[in-house]
């Protein structure tokens, strides 16, 4: 389970890395605002890292700071988190899912940090990893998919990521899903998180949880 999101998230990190790199991009009108917000809010997030890249390398607490700063608010994580329980957040009692959410937020910071270093180490950031594709959809809705195209620094196949992102409560689009070859993140954490409740319970999820993420924490 954690080879699979690791992989999944190192990706979806190279993502952003590539598209703080699309250099004077003038908007027109015409752009949809959930388009417009990804690629500024990357661009954003993501020369943070470029200009901590050296100090990174030497401390790894500031990948997660930047990560947590950054990351977060771009991400609804409630309605992740609800999604990714599936039936079970039907049957979870509020104080489960309060605590579930806040384990999996952590997880998945966690995870991106260590991609960031792994990404740091391994890669140089190229202008020429990303496109992104003519929005489609309705522009008044509630959700809206924003489309792109990954070229690896490896070279290699080119890798299709798609953005779904959700206009909710709070007046802001924010990212519930990505997709990446068709696979779904959150289809992907729901089937591994439900068989473990399917084995242990809620409880058992959130404790498997826990323990990850302090042993993590400790690793770092």
């Amino acid at each position: 389970m954690l080879t699979l999101f690791k992989q999944i998230n190192i990706m979806f990190l190279s993502l952003f890395f590539s598209m703080t790199l699309l250099a004077n991009i003038t908007y027109a009108d015409s752009i949809p605002i959930p388009q417009k917000l990804m690629e500024e809010a990357s661009q954003q997030m993501v020369s943070e890292f470029i200009n901590n890249a050296e100090a990174i390398k030497k401390n790894p607490d500031i990948a997660h700071d930047l990560i947590k700063k950054n990351l977060v608010p771009k991400v609804n994580f409630p309605l992740i988190s609800r999604w990714v329980l599936g039936k079970n957040w039907r049957t979870a009692s509020p104080a489960q899912k309060k605590e579930f959410q806040n384990e999996f937020q952590i997880l998945v910071i966690q995870f991106y940090s260590e991609a960031l270093l792994q990404f740091l180490q391994d890669n140089d950031i190229n202008k020429d990893m990303i496109k992104f594709l003519p929005f489609r959809g309705s522009r008044k809705g509630k959700y809206a998919t924003v489309r792109s195209q990954i070229y690896p620094p490896s070279g290699g196949s080119t890798v299709k990521v798609n953005y779904e992102l959700y206009h909710g409560k709070s007046g802001q689009w924010q990212v519930y899903d990505v997709k990446i070859e068709g696979i779904s993140l959150v289809s992907t954490y729901r089937s591994s998180f439900n068989n473990i409740i399917t084995k242990k319970g809620i409880e058992g999820l959130i404790l498997e949880l826990k323990n990850k993420n302090e042993l993590q924490a400790t690793n770092s």
